[in-house]
């Protein structure tokens, strides 16, 4: 079966660079790309249309029409010219759309894809906003398919930081890097693990200990401390082998643990930060989430980080 990502299109120059950065990733891949654009309600005609159109439903259908052609070749002229062939390329699109995030979700629902992906920005995007409205309102709805939101930086040679936590959602994140990202040329990863505070359980509870409990406490702290850490090396073992095995190399694969310092979220932006990383993966929920919610909150806050890597999301 041809692995397949649904890329949401616009006549933006976000949307261009965004497809030029996905197609330089992406070159020499065998993962075919649906490229879909919603023409918006208000698209009806281009400057000078006015005096030639007689207002029949007929014709406004034509201009959305033309448009659509006009967005899709554009970013199907752009990826051939990076070399690729025209069968590994779809085209669909939508016209007369009110809220383009509900038309990019229900598209997607239709096909066997492996993700959405979205420049950070589109069109219309207000300059004081990190995300745009319809990436963001994808990113929190999109509950089958991961979201790759791509950012300015260059993603060549791929350098990913993979946040992991020791929830069930590991897996599923590894096993998405693993399809799609392990096999790049140049691929060096980092699984990152950022322990949390300690259990209430394990905290002081209000009143001056003695030596004896002091010891105690200490030990039963370090007992979890390292059932912690024997978990999660567990983690790392799978990913290990997951990764090896579809093809990064070892020597590109790094893992690093680090105690809480200001908050899980947090402390992970700041890893992404300092290292030399161009992708940041990270799931959907963790272990806290509340399940009324589609998108936790760790999640939420990394979407709004400010930072300029691709934000890749993973159910």
């Amino acid at each position: 079966m041809a692995r397949k990502l649904f890329v949401g299109v616009d006549d933006s120059q976000n949307s261009l660079e965004a497809l030029r950065n996905l197609g330089g990733l992406l070159q020499g891949t065998d993962i075919h790309l649906e490229l879909f654009h919603a023409v918006p309600e208000s698209a009806l005609i281009y400057p000078g249309e006015l005096s030639t159109l007689s207002g029949t439903p007929s014709d406004w259908k034509k201009v959305q029409e033309r448009h659509a052609r006009a967005v899709l070749e554009q970013a199907v002229t752009l990826l051939i010219g990076m070399g690729y062939k025209r069968s590994r390329l779809r085209q669909e699109s939508v016209l007369q759309s009110v809220n383009a995030a509900q038309d990019i979700l229900a598209a997607s629902d239709k096909g066997d894809f492996a993700a959405i992906v979205l420049a950070r920005k589109g069109r219309s995007a207000a300059k004081r906003f990190l995300l745009g409205s319809t990436t963001t309102m994808v990113c929190q709805y999109s509950e089958k398919q991961p979201v790759w939101v791509l950012g300015i930086r260059p993603l060549k040679p791929p350098s990913l930081l993979v946040a992991l936590d020791e929830s069930d959602h590991a897996g599923r994140i590894i096993s998405h890097v693993s399809a799609y990202f392990a096999g790049l040329p140049g691929i060096r990863i980092t699984v990152f693990h950022v322990m949390p505070a300690k259990p209430p359980g394990y905290w002081d509870d209000g009143h001056i200990l003695g030596d004896a409990e002091r010891a105690e406490r200490q030990k039963r702290v370090a007992r979890w401390r390292a059932e912690h850490e024997e978990k999660t090396d567990g983690i790392f073992l799978k990913a290990k082998q997951a990764l090896v095995g579809a093809g990064a190399p070892e020597h590109g694969i790094v893992f690093k643990r680090q105690t809480l310092v200001r908050g899980i979220a947090r402390d992970i932006l700041a890893e992404a930060g300092r290292g030399d990383y161009n992708t940041l993966v990270f799931g959907r929920r963790g272990t806290s989430a509340i399940p009324e919610f589609s998108l936790g909150s760790r999640a939420t806050k990394m979407l709004q980080g400010g930072l300029d890597c691709t934000l890749v999301l993973v159910n």
